[in-house]
């Protein structure tokens, strides 16, 4: 991976998702997490804030010493679009050497502080040999949700490939309560482990790395793509997660992306979303709500999946499809049997 690079979601077909912690270390929780990757035999990894480092250096050390990967959330967790360019640099050689210091580590790998990347965070990243971790699944825990809430959201969307978000801290305070994380993530351990995932750091997810679902024309891969698991009905809906990847200095109003459906009998229907630019890693992943038209037919549907241009949304102005591991049609990549609209009508048609 190329240094000032961004890496939110790993394609793969390996059962495997890599647990990120941000913000500590942070006292008893930290240590609780830990003891619950080790009970499960699963690794992680670590975005630590320097000035929590130089608090707690034996708890630092001790991730180290199991195992897991160390990762740079700068010394004092501040707002990269807050700062000067120079701040920033400031900022992550000073979380770096406080790691340095206590594990004789030099992270290779950066997330910034809230997701915000900043102007100029690429660059500095590059000169300090540092690739940006994003995240491509979170559920909130910085907010007040329950471990069953929290555990349950990671469970239900987790995919192989994905960069799971959480927090054993929160910023630079000091024994902070994150209880409901440390029980959440036993929760996620025992349940997604009995499902046949593994737990990997981000670089060993990186060692599995396959081939995108499709590469288009115009440099905008498809990395892949995750479809909520519940029966779906005729007016209900159901989240879809999209993972892509562009090219730099891509213009997200230039082209759209489309996903149509069709079932056996010939009825359709279609979603339209944008891709988002290159831009703060907290909004690399676009989350639609896809809702199934009142009148579908029930059935199995089969998914396409492409880009065109909005101006002209028709099939001769679609993007061609470069390669992809699945079969193509009519400059789309073909998803069969994506998704199973049932008969019956539910009581109750909200997304979860």
């Amino acid at each position: 991976m190329q240094p000032g690079a961004t890496v939110y979601f790993v394609p793969t077909t390996a059962k495997m998702i890599a647990l990120t912690f941000d913000d500590g270390p942070n006292g008893a929780a930290t240590e609780q997490i830990l003891d619950n990757l080790k009970q499960f035999h699963a690794l992680a990894t670590f975005f630590l804030v320097g000035t929590n480092v130089t608090w707690y250096p034996e708890i630092t050390r001790r991730i180290a010493r199991e195992g897991h990967l160390i990762g740079n959330h700068t010394f004092s967790h501040p707002r990269f679009d807050h700062i000067s360019v120079h701040d920033i640099e400031r900022e992550i050689s000073a979380g770096a050497a406080a790691i340095a210091d206590v594990t004789g580590v030099v992270p290779a790998w950066l997330r910034p502080p809230f997701g915000i990347n900043g102007v100029g965070l690429s660059n500095v990243c590059h000169d300090q040999g540092l690739t940006i971790a994003g995240w491509s699944c979170q559920a909130g825990d910085w907010n007040p949700h329950s471990a069953v809430e929290i555990a349950e959201h990671i469970i239900t969307q987790a995919t192989p490939g994905d960069i799971v978000l959480l927090h054993d801290g929160r910023e630079t305070l000091h024994d902070i309560n994150r209880q409901s994380t440390v029980d959440a993530v036993y929760l996620i351990l025992e349940r997604l482990t009995r499902e046949g995932f593994q737990f990997v750091t981000i670089s060993e997810l990186l060692q599995h790395a396959g081939p995108p679902l499709a590469e288009f024309a115009n440099g905008v891969r498809l990395l892949g793509l995750h479809v909520q698991d519940k029966p779906i009905h005729p007016g209900g809906a159901l989240y879809i997660r999209y993972f892509w990847d562009v090219p730099a200095g891509w213009n997200p109003k230039s082209i759209s992306a489309f996903m149509h459906f069709k079932n056996a009998d010939g009825f359709q229907f279609q979603a339209d979303h944008t891709i988002p630019a290159r831009g703060d890693v907290r909004d690399l992943v676009p989350e639609r709500v896809l809702v199934i038209p009142a009148n579908a037919l029930p059935g199995v549907y089969q998914g396409s999946i492409g880009l065109f241009d909005p101006a002209h949304p028709s099939i001769r102005h679609r993007v061609p499809v470069q390669a992809s591991i699945l079969s193509q049609r009519k400059r789309a990549v073909v998803l069969p049997d994506f998704l199973e609209i049932q008969a019956r009508s539910p009581t109750n048609n909200h997304v979860p």
